[in-house]
């Protein structure tokens, strides 16, 4: 396959990790940064912070972020397949059979990414906090050690989610005896991600307070709506305390709701074609750009891998007939008589609104030109270009992280789990109109519960969001059978990769 290189200059990338002793014979080198002579403004803060946000999601280049990022957040979902090509890399067809070992490549990137993310964030938390006041106004060094916060936490709660066990890492190495350190049980690391949102949330701003030349920062609506994720996934981890985490819960996803931030985006599709970059939806989105001026470009060739063969794309994931058959569930019950909009923007498949020749809509043609007549192809739009000559060349498509259909989602699922049905239902209600799908009325648990499920598939299918939810829901044993699929108990976490047991005599 053609691998791409992407230019991700890391700002900190020559910082020495520890300083050395100011004495007259042993003095620093006046040509070599370390943590003690970089952290001299608030310019250099802001540029170790930059480097803290640089891991977000492995975005470091192809291996990183296109491939083993996408054969670990797609590929374990129970609603695709691979296309042929994908069989030529064992090591991603390894996560779809679910057949993965400590040694496998995307295991090792995950692990390594999350963690130097958290070094660069640990650097910015240890030295900003230490930096006089006069090379540092107290209100940045607030917003900066609030958004280092919020890192640290969104890079613990990644790895936790991937691993039963991880190492909390809360500041950086001083020595190699620092380095060997256990893992600690996911209670305390819960506890760290709570604590580090609670703080970021105190010290960031709303969204609407954030400059355009801020656009992708952490704000407060960032911080709330994590916490109230983390909440939700620790009530289904801790049946025993689970009344207090959906209060929590409720109280920090409310916030997001009451505070007029976001809304709906009326254009769905732009959220993922490159066409719509920090809408009115987007609470939190990795940032892209083929803007080359600045000596680097911010562009992932992700629609490429994404993409049909039969689109010009290297054809690596389609979706299965289990996925079109949730998605088509309800029937025409929208306008037009057509199915649920959602569905036509998410996928591209055998049906006459695709097969329309007055109204070509598969990028000028019609599925039959485009896909064999009959074969039944399914293939994904999220990810791909408005433009799909951009494929080989692609725009820079920013990713929304969290959505504020999520926070609507999860909120429902809160108050449905506390037995307030009529406004768990206000919930789905309000994101089905802006959809423009028909309101429902369900008044049983297990009715809402249903309906949830299903428009999270329909919201977030390709968005790396289903295996977690299976997950916490007690559903991928069933949902794996039901799609044929190889799967065990012992493989809903990744094992720690090889290389931390080899070299941390404290993980066995």
């Amino acid at each position: 396959m053609k691998k791409i290189i992407v230019a991700l200059f890391i700002l900190t990338a020559g910082i020495a990790m520890t300083g050395c002793k100011k004495d007259l014979l042993n003095q620093n080198a006046p040509d070599q940064l370390t943590t003690d002579n970089f952290y001299t403004s608030r310019e250099k803060a802001l540029s170790g912070l930059a480097a803290a946000y640089s891991q977000l999601e492995s975005f470091v280049g192809w291996d990183n972020f296109v491939e083993a990022r996408s054969v670990r957040e797609f590929y374990r979902e129970d609603y695709v397949k691979p296309g042929d090509d994908a069989f030529n890399y064992p090591w991603w067809i390894d996560h779809y059979n679910f057949s993965f070992t400590s040694g496998n490549y995307a295991i090792d990137l995950l692990w390594r990414d999350n963690y130097r993310g958290l070094n660069f964030t640990n650097q910015v938390l240890g030295n900003v906090a230490k930096m006089p006041a006069e090379l540092i106004d107290e209100a940045s060094r607030k917003e900066i050690l609030a958004e280092a916060r919020f890192l640290r936490a969104y890079y613990h709660f990644k790895l936790l989610v991937n691993f039963e066990k991880i190492i909390i890492r809360d500041k950086v190495p001083t020595s190699e005896a620092d380095l060997p350190k256990a893992a600690s049980e996911r209670k305390e690391v819960y506890d760290l991600i709570i604590e580090d949102l609670k703080a970021a949330e105190q010290g960031l701003p709303l969204k609407s307070k954030r400059p355009a030349t801020e656009l992708g920062r952490a704000t407060k609506g960032t911080a709330q709506a994590y916490l109230g994720k983390v909440y939700l996934y620790r009530a289904g981890e801790e049946p025993a305390n689970a009344a207090a985490y959906y209060t929590a819960a409720a109280t920090s996803l409310n916030n997001v709701i009451l505070s007029g931030e976001y809304d709906m985006e009326t254009n769905f599709i732009g959220m993922f074609n490159g066409t719509v970059k920090n809408g009115t939806e987007s609470v939190f989105e990795l940032q892209q750009t083929a803007d080359a001026s600045n000596g680097a470009v911010y562009r992932s060739y992700l629609a490429d891998w994404v993409a049909a063969w039969e689109l010009g794309g290297y054809g690596e994931i389609y979706g299965t007939q289990r996925l079109l058959t949730e998605m088509q569930k309800e029937g025409k019950v929208a306008t037009g008589n057509l199915y649920d909009p959602r569905l036509y923007q998410t996928m591209i498949f055998e049906d006459a609104y695709f097969n329309d020749a007055a109204n070509p809509r598969v990028y000028g043609y019609t599925y039959d030109e485009v896909f064999e007549n009959g074969s039944g192809v399914l293939a994904f739009k999220k990810w791909i270009p408005a433009d799909i000559t951009r494929l080989g060349r692609s725009l820079a498509i920013n990713m929304p992280l969290m959505r504020y259909a999520d926070v609507v989602l999860m909120y429902a699922e809160v108050l449905n789990n506390q037995e307030k049905f009529g406004d768990a239902m206000l919930q789905v209600n309000s994101l089905r109109t802006k959809r423009t799908m028909p309101a429902l009325s369900l008044n049983t648990k297990q009715a809402i519960f249903d309906q949830i499920i299903h428009e999270r598939v329909m919201e977030f299918t390709l968005e790396g969001s289903r295996f977690y939810d299976l997950r916490r829901w007690g559903l991928l044993q069933q949902n794996m059978q039901a799609a044929g699929r190889t799967f065990a108990a012992d493989k809903a976490f990744y094992p720690i990769p090889l290389k931390e047991t080899i070299n941390n005599p404290l993980i066995r």
